[in-house]
């Protein structure tokens, strides 16, 4: 998989091919406490461009799915929250490199499997990318720890009002 920026192409470090065909892929970032353990995501479904995913994106997915199936959704949302204090973030350049997503495999969100009726994404695209996020948002300071995707998570389960958490999933930086 590549992308250009600024007349630089970039080339994936990591490529997962997903269940229906969709891959995302894994690119080297450049910012955060540990610039060399920072993470680009990207990915791409059948027979679409290349998209760079935002929070908002599987945010409205999740909020389309609890519609149809709230408490199912909640407890995938639940089981999202849990796993951010089980993920850690990279811990070298070869642990980005060869990584494992270890609280997503397709055991883990069987259970889940019913939620992808509704809404634009599967379980296993939201769970992946969920987590490689998780690992991009650990990679800052531990003075000044981000918090956007635990405070956006919390504010989805706690069921507050749209405003909110659509204010929390468009925020740049924090």
């Amino acid at each position: 998989m590549r992308f250009k920026r600024k007349g630089t192409e970039h080339t994936s470090i990591k490529e997962i091919k997903l269940s229906d065909e969709t891959i995302i892929g894994i690119f080297e970032g450049s910012r955060g406490y540990k610039p060399e353990h920072d993470i680009l995501i990207k990915y791409q479904e059948q027979g679409k461009k290349l998209r760079t995913p935002k929070h908002i994106h599987w945010v409205i997915d999740l909020l389309i799915k609890k519609e149809h199936n709230n408490e199912l959704t909640l407890k995938f949302m639940k089981y999202l929250r849990d796993m951010y204090d089980r993920v850690e973030g990279f811990k070298s350049k070869e642990e980005r490199t060869n990584l494992i997503l270890k609280e997503t495999t397709p055991e883990k969100l069987k259970s889940f499997q019913e939620l992808n009726k509704y809404g634009e994404y599967k379980v296993e695209f939201i769970g992946h990318l969920i987590e490689l996020m998780i690992k991009m948002e650990k990679n800052t300071a531990p003075e000044k720890p981000a918090r956007v995707f635990r405070e956006l998570m919390d504010a989805m389960i706690k069921e507050r009002e749209i405003f909110v958490i659509v204010s929390k999933a468009t925020q740049v930086g924090k």
